[in-house]
């Protein structure tokens, strides 16, 4: 998959999740960061869709969160999200 492909994903599980909860729902780029664009959207919020994309996507990270740098001091946007998915993918394969 490529980064865009990947960022599809992200936002349709996003959405999904935003308004099951209850939440308001605003319209991201790849600039938007989720952890601090979207109502309600916390880290514990990243942990739930993190594990919600890898069952979208049949995979399994090396991260609890992927929204966060791998330091986890900096909320990444759409597009760093992407990316770093597509690596951890290739790197790891798309398999469980």
């Amino acid at each position: 998959m490529q980064p865009r492909e990947i960022e599809s994903v992200i936002v349709a599980v996003l959405r999904d999740i935003q308004t099951t909860s209850g939440r308001q729902w605003t319209e991201l780029n790849q600039e938007s960061r989720p952890l601090g664009d979207l109502d309600g959207f916390d880290s514990l919020s990243g942990v739930e869709v993190t594990v919600a994309i890898e069952q979208k996507l049949g995979c399994k990270f090396d991260t609890d969160s992927i929204f966060t740098s791998e330091d986890g001091k900096h909320a990444l946007n759409l597009k760093q999200i992407g990316e770093r998915i597509c690596k951890m993918l290739g790197s790891k394969g798309s398999s469980k």
